[in-house]
């Protein structure tokens, strides 16, 4: 709840871009789970099949989340893998974004 809350607050805020670094792990589904870094990767779930930092950026010109990952999770040995900032991309910008958009228009 607290990501949500979070990625939304940077989504509707229109007056600056932001820039966070997170924790985040790709679970068997490819789903990505975003976290604080200030937690382990090993506390919020066992199992993934890649894990590392990112930054998150959102762009308020394109409206899009932009995101860049790198480094790894000792506590599960999991490494950031190639695809990650694809899956998480298209999940922010598609999925979870569109989730909670409303069109200006419809306003």
């Amino acid at each position: 709840m607290v990501l949500i809350l979070k990625l939304n607050f940077i989504a509707n805020n229109s007056n600056c871009d932001s820039m966070n670094i997170l924790k985040y792990i790709i679970n068997e589904e490819k789903i990505p789970v975003i976290f604080s870094a200030k937690m382990m990767h090993q506390d919020i779930l066992e199992k993934g099949i890649s894990a590392g930092f990112l930054i998150l950026n959102y762009d308020v010109d394109t409206n899009m989340f932009l995101v860049k990952c790198f480094g790894e999770s000792t506590s599960m040995n999991l490494k950031v893998s190639a695809g990650d900032e694809i899956v998480i991309s298209e999940y922010l910008n598609k999925r979870f974004y569109n989730l909670g958009f409303i069109s200006h228009k419809i306003l």
